[in-house]
């Protein structure tokens, strides 16, 4: 009986600021003891009670509870749906991996790797039109210098005729080559008209084609942009009820409202160790048979030397 009286002594009726914790006897129950008695044990019956505010914080808490279930039980459903259909990304915009045809990677035949025509023919013109007018000065200046040498009786191969010749010479290649000079700065700005006009078709043609291809890249990347942010928003709407539904899941659980009430206070009394007594018992009992059967047997010795001292006596 000293565990029945144990538990009797450890439910103990708590009242607290948050409630009630009372024991009742609700009937009993019949145990067999190990030396063969039947026992009616009682039963007892443990009811909390709270008070009006913890018990509505509790009512609060359960409903809580029932609705996120309910709620995860619902996304459930949608999240297990959603995962039941096959990933269709059919509807994205395609993914640009090249620019196409248009993408220019050369500038085309009309690129000029070499400009104008030959000038040569255009210099030859200007120094014959400089000599054009030159040489009419020089002639007649010529025809003077000879008309005064014969009126001055120089006569041809005399040294003053000769002296006079080579005046007139030197004055023709004199004006022949200022006739080339000119023709040469003539020809230098035909050369650089056409470079100039040469570098700014072929810079037409570069900003032409870097701008082309500046709009192919951007077109690319606006499709490709958007193919990205499609898919994005996709798994996100395929993905949005199970992550609400982990979040649920994942949250600890709901608290009970707060009782007050403390653990049940334990008691140190310890139950009767019947087997304790039982081999104790039985340990009494096999020394008093051992000390039992040393003694007879230490009798026996000592009437046996008794016997023998007797014998031995004549």
């Amino acid at each position: 009986m000293t565990a029945e009286t144990q538990q009797l002594m450890n439910m103990t009726d708590q009242y607290t600021p948050y409630g009630n914790v009372v024991y009742n006897q609700t009937g009993t129950t019949q145990v067999t003891s190990p030396d063969g008695k039947t026992y009616n044990v009682p039963r007892f019956t443990q009811t909390t009670t709270l008070n009006n505010q913890q018990q509505q914080t509790l009512d609060q808490q359960q409903q809580a509870a029932t609705n996120i279930a309910s709620t995860a039980n619902n996304l459930s459903n949608t999240g297990l749906s959603n995962l039941s259909q096959a990933v269709d990304t059919s509807g994205a915009p395609s993914l640009q991996t090249n620019l196409g045809d248009g993408y220019s990677t050369s500038l085309g035949s009309g690129y000029q790797t070499n400009f104008g025509g030959d000038v040569s023919q255009a210099m030859t013109n200007a120094k014959n039109a400089v000599m054009d007018q030159y040489t009419p000065t020089l002639d007649r200046n010529a025809e003077a210098t000879r008309a005064q040498e014969l009126a001055s009786g120089v006569r041809a191969g005399s040294a003053a005729y000769s002296a006079n010749e080579q005046t007139i010479g030197d004055n023709y290649t004199r004006a022949a080559d200022q006739a080339t000079q000119t023709a040469q700065s003539v020809q230098n700005q035909l050369f650089n008209q056409q470079a100039q006009q040469a570098q700014f078709n072929n810079s037409s043609l570069l900003n032409q084609a870097q701008f082309g291809n500046s709009a192919l890249l951007e077109s690319a990347n606006f499709g490709n942009n958007s193919r990205q942010q499609y898919l994005q928003q996709y798994y996100q709407q395929r993905d949005q009820p199970l992550n609400e539904l982990s979040a649920l899941l994942s949250q600890s659980q709901v608290n009970n409202a707060n009782t007050g009430a403390s653990a049940t206070p334990q008691t140190t009394v310890q139950p009767t160790n019947y087997s304790g007594l039982v081999e104790n018992n039985y340990q009494a009992q096999l020394a008093q048979s051992q000390g039992l059967t040393s003694g007879l047997f230490g009798l026996a010795g000592a009437g046996a030397m008794v016997g023998g001292s007797y014998l031995g006596r004549k």
